[in-house]
């Protein structure tokens, strides 16, 4: 069996920082303050950790687990509206590359995501892209603010499902280092695509299995896959 863990933001769409746009509206609600988005690092970064930035430059100390819950909270409320109101787009190759695994018991076609779940169901869903994807197995933030405990969380659900992940080839598919760097932490197989805000360069220093400026066709892309397995 292949296991395909995807990110989502940079690697399956780009949202035009609709998600950071929510998270601004979100703060100033609650906290009655604007936030410098430039200052704000995303890329790679789980839901958490962004809240747990902003928090802290709008009241310049750490912010508590309940606080960081109330902002995602209202960021999520927020997330569809800024959806709508930004020029967003799926990126070259996604639809045909899901299409093309979508439906063969061979590839189960997971998340492995900074987004909380509702997050990530209302971006993929936006895009019509959520149908593709086993939400019940997949690993979102929840609690975690690091993506190697995300990426931990969705081995151990590997594990549980479809028994010693040993006897399955295993790929993580993102767009930066945080990617790469939690496919191999649990030993899969790491593609880095420079769709996101990172260089090819960039993501080649970080030495994933595979590293494209783009995904490539669909067949080229199975025919790549296919060939990692044992």
């Amino acid at each position: 069996m292949q296991i395909l863990f995807w990110d989502i933001d940079g690697t399956l769409i780009r949202t035009a920082k609709a998600g950071l746009y929510a998270f601004c509206l979100a703060t100033e609600e609650l906290w009655g303050k604007p936030v410098d988005i430039t200052a704000i690092k995303a890329a790679g970064m789980t839901d958490n950790y962004i809240a747990r930035q902003i928090i802290r430059s709008v009241s310049g100390r750490e912010a508590n687990s309940e606080e960081i819950a109330q902002l995602c909270c209202r960021y999520e409320a927020l997330l569809q509206e800024q959806l709508e109101n930004r020029k967003g787009l799926v990126l070259p190759e996604v639809k045909d590359i899901l299409s093309r695994l979508q439906g063969q018991t061979e590839y189960k076609m997971l998340l492995l995501t900074g987004n909380s779940r509702q997050g990530a169901e209302i971006k993929l869903k936006h895009f019509g892209l959520d149908h593709y994807f086993d939400f019940h197995r997949s690993a979102f933030a929840g609690q975690c603010e690091l993506r190697v405990d995300i990426a931990r969380s969705g081995l151990e659900m590997v594990c549980s499902t479809w028994g010693d992940p040993r006897q399955h080839t295993i790929y993580v598919i993102g767009d930066t280092p945080h990617d790469v760097e939690c496919g191999k932490a649990i030993g899969a197989y790491t593609i880095a695509i420079a769709t996101g805000g990172y260089s090819a360069a960039e993501l080649a220093n970080c030495t994933p299995w595979w590293v494209v400026e783009t995904l490539p066709p669909a067949e080229a892309f199975l025919e790549k896959i296919t060939a990692a397995r044992p």
